[in-house]
């Protein structure tokens, strides 16, 4: 075959692959393209993947952003007991002492400020919906807080807010753990619109703690002992526990004990997967679904030959999300893009070194 029908065949091959990538069906597995590597002064506290492909950081000092080129722009906030959270676009950083929350842009500015009374114990934006959890001495409250600065509280509770998961104000899920007379409960409530505390939707699991919860057609709530399905009518299905679950292409999908497993609209188990690594987390962007660990990331982790991106040694902090990948470990940062990997090689390894 000559180097013009070859070049052919490969341009039609990628076309395919691209427009089947589209629907969601990769058949491409993905290598991580580097951006660009750096030493920081201090240890990175946390860190967070933003839209557009913009690497924030935080060392308990200044929080920082990257571009893609690794160009810096810093905000030096000084102060004790200072704490970052990373929402899609944005990066909230908190002081305990004047109660305060400060919303920064990629280009460092201050965007926002909001205050806030008690503790702030978390901080999310979900779905373009800005969400504080905060903490008092006699219960929690989850506030939704407007671009004009305003925080409304949509919850509060006595007990412990476990989780939530927010399509606006008028649209979330809660699950929260109280005690109960004979030992504990997990209590996940819904509001669908009402906004009304009392007319919310409550099911109740005697005997178990939430550990994680997805939305899809249905809230799916995960306990260690069971997964449940709050549709119209209560699906439940015993399972092990389970280190990492997500919706990827409209079915459920969880990671336990070295497998893959995914379920149908009833929670029952379909197929399972050997995965050929040491991974904990999934990780779902347009590039497909990933599983991956503090070393290791499978593309394609369902197909007979998945493809490893591994590092020479375990990363202290690991990040997917948006098509790039974040890696940390002892005051060295590398950002990286996640590209199709166009090769007929038998090899199904990319090994990644931190430079000096």
């Amino acid at each position: 075959m000559s180097k013009f029908k070859k070049r052919i065949v490969l341009f039609l091959i990628i076309i395919m692959a691209a427009s089947l990538g589209i629907k969601g069906k990769t058949l491409l597995p993905y290598k991580a393209e580097p951006l660009f590597q750096l030493k920081t002064d201090q240890e990175i506290m946390n860190m967070g993947i933003l839209k557009g492909g913009v690497l924030a950081t935080f060392d308990g000092d200044r929080l920082a952003f990257y571009d893609r080129q690794g160009r810096k722009k810093t905000v030096d906030r000084l102060g004790e007991g200072q704490k970052a959270f990373f929402g899609e676009a944005d990066a909230m950083l908190y002081d305990e002492d004047v109660d305060k929350v400060a919303v920064f842009g990629e280009d460092g500015k201050e965007k926002q400020t909001y205050r806030v009374d008690g503790t702030l114990f978390n901080a999310r934006v979900q779905d373009g919906t800005r969400i504080f959890h905060c903490r008092y001495d006699d219960g929690e409250k989850l506030f939704v807080a407007s671009d004009g600065g305003s925080l409304t509280e949509v919850f509060q509770t006595k007990n412990y807010i476990l989780d939530y998961r927010f399509d606006s104000s008028k649209s979330f899920v809660v699950t929260e753990l109280s005690n109960a007379a004979n030992g504990y409960k997990t209590t996940v409530y819904r509001e669908e619109g009402k906004g009304d505390r009392g007319a919310m939707a409550s099911t109740e699991f005697p005997m178990e703690v939430a550990m994680g919860m997805v939305i899809g057609k249905y809230p799916v709530v995960v306990t260690e002992k069971h997964l449940y399905g709050l549709d119209k009518e209560l699906i439940t299905e015993k399972t092990p526990i389970l280190s990492d679950i997500t919706l990827y292409n409209g079915r459920l999908y969880s990671l336990h004990s070295g497998l893959l497993s995914v379920y149908d609209g009833h929670l029952k188990e379909k197929k399972h997967y050997l995965m050929e690594a040491n991974v904990d987390r999934l990780a779902v962007m347009k590039e497909g679904l990933f599983a991956y660990g503090n070393r290791e990331i499978l593309s394609r982790p369902m197909s007979k030959a998945p493809f490893h991106i591994r590092f020479d040694d375990n990363q202290e902090k690991l990040l997917l999300k948006d098509g790039y990948l974040a890696a940390y470990e002892h005051k060295h940062v590398a950002f990286y893009r996640l590209k199709p990997h166009f090769s007929f090689s038998k090899d199904k390894i990319q090994e990644l070194k931190h430079t000096e």
